[in-house]
């Protein structure tokens, strides 16, 4: 059981409380469509999916982008042994120009090849040897949800291209799941234009209102009923938004994932721990 600390009831899971406030919302509005926003790296994902991550036994578990530029699909650095100077490339960038600066530059490497390949490559990828990375407590909750009538997706600073092929781990269809994008040209090859807006930080809650504005597949009202990040400055302000929603009955759930809040911490924001096996 996903514990949290709760004014209302301790014992309380994350997923029976939520489902609760869907009830809830189902009786005030019978055609209403809860949908609950997720991050992926660290959220979803132990680990971080593009960048990759050490083990606790000190493995290293190489990344998406690493996989790719090896593969050959990267113009501006070799498959052989390209990826330690474009690691280097990466970390210049953040230290330099920020995070936000440094993601786009990870997706932008890739300009020049068809995206359909890329996502086939992160669902192998994703389907077998990252698939045991995912949090379980993620994944059950996750499926809670799903199961329960929340319409959850995905919203990730990694590439659209790689969260995509997430949706087979994840039992929904890849249009639930999105991600920093490129741009894609008529013949399927990304272009070097990153798509607006740039999903990290106020990019995360103005892609969340975008997607309200024109959901895919359904009908009614859409409601947020649950947020879920693991990093205060990129996840913030979609937990924001999700946390300060009106709904006709019901609260929203603002949760935030293996991390502290910032001090003192907003009233909306709700703690979770989900079992790591890696450290960073």
């Amino acid at each position: 059981m996903l514990l949290f600390p709760s004014a209302k009831n301790s014992l309380l899971s994350a997923g029976e409380e939520i489902l609760a406030s869907v009830a809830a919302l189902k009786a005030a509005d019978p055609k209403a469509q809860p949908v609950a926003f997720w991050d992926f790296d660290g959220t979803l994902f132990e680990g971080d999916c593009s960048e990759g991550f050490t083990a606790l036994n000190q493995e290293v578990v190489p990344g998406l982008v690493e996989c790719a530029v090896n593969a050959g699909w990267s113009r501006m650095y070799p498959a052989g042994g390209g990826f330690a100077q474009c690691w280097e490339d990466y970390q210049q960038i953040t230290a330099r120009d920020g995070v936000e600066a440094a993601y786009t530059y990870f997706v932008r490497i890739f300009a020049g090849a068809p995206a359909a390949a890329l996502q086939e490559m992160a669902e192998r990828e994703f389907g077998d040897r990252l698939r045991p990375w995912f949090f379980k407590e993620a994944m059950k909750l996750w499926q809670q949800l799903e199961a329960g009538g929340v319409r959850c997706r995905v919203i990730s600073a990694s590439a659209d291209f790689f969260i995509k092929g997430a949706a087979g781990v994840l039992g929904v269809p890849a249009t639930q799941l999105h991600g920093l994008r490129l741009l894609i040209g008529d013949d399927g090859i990304l272009i070097d234009q990153p798509g607006e807006p740039v999903t990290v930080g106020r990019g995360k809650a103005t892609l969340l209102q975008k997607l309200l504005d024109a959901p895919l597949g359904l009908s009614g009202t859409c409601y947020l009923v649950a947020a879920f990040g693991n990093d205060i400055v990129s996840d913030g302000p979609m937990l924001e938004a999700v946390a300060s929603a009106i709904l006709p009955a019901g609260t929203p759930f603002a949760g935030l994932v293996n991390a502290r809040g910032p001090a003192p911490a907003p009233a909306y924001l709700r703690e979770l721990t989900f079992t790591r096996r890696f450290s960073s």
